[in-house]
């Protein structure tokens, strides 16, 4: 059974990802999930606390389902990160784009009015950059990425372009935009690649 709090947090979460945090009350969180007030408060001492929890939460589930899936060590790096990147086209399809990707939706909205939103979400992202940047300088040791390639730059050029791939995707309600973009993706990171 889901607990009180993991019940808050679903709703909250669903509707974040979809209005935003700032367009989200805490008003709207207690009328869809049925909580009252008091509930509320025992359990989040303010919506900025909900709004970590649900921060951490995201975090935690995208490292799981998906991070911890792709980047598999016993995989070559290049599987790594096509994986990756498919696993975010699948996710978009399965959600027909609606709400785009939750983390990058609040690092646009918060971060530049709420500064420990901002520091966390600049942290989570380069937890992801950093575990890119890893696949591709396996890749380097492997001698199946160019020698001159900016692994740190390349990896924050992946974050980016999926990132905008979310956002078109989202605009446009079409799931063919994500594939398309990051197809385009794909292309410009076999340029790095060294045949063997």
């Amino acid at each position: 059974m889901t607990s009180t709090r993991e019940h808050m947090l679903d709703v909250a979460s669903r509707l974040v990802h979809v209005r935003g945090f700032n367009n989200t009350s805490v008003d709207d969180i207690l009328k869809e999930s049925g909580v009252g007030k008091g509930n509320f408060y025992y359990y989040f001492k303010s919506k900025d606390e909900l709004g970590f929890a649900i921060l951490e939460r995201s975090l935690k589930r995208f490292t799981s389902e998906v991070m911890e899936k792709s980047f598999d060590p016993s995989k070559n790096p290049w599987q790594q990160l096509n994986d990756f990147l498919d696993e975010l086209v699948e996710r978009a399809r399965q959600r027909e784009c609606s709400g785009g990707c939750i983390l990058g939706n609040l690092a646009a909205e918060m971060s530049d009015i709420h500064e420990e939103f901002r520091r966390r979400l600049n942290k989570a992202f380069e937890r992801l950059r950093t575990c890119i940047g890893e696949a591709l300088a396996q890749a380097r040791v492997q001698g199946t990425l160019q020698s001159d390639a900016d692994v740190p730059r390349l990896a924050l050029f992946i974050i980016a372009a999926f990132e905008g791939a979310f956002m078109m995707g989202k605009l446009q309600k079409d799931a063919d935009v994500v594939a398309g973009v990051v197809e385009e993706l794909k292309g410009h990171l076999a340029r790095f690649r060294v045949a063997q």
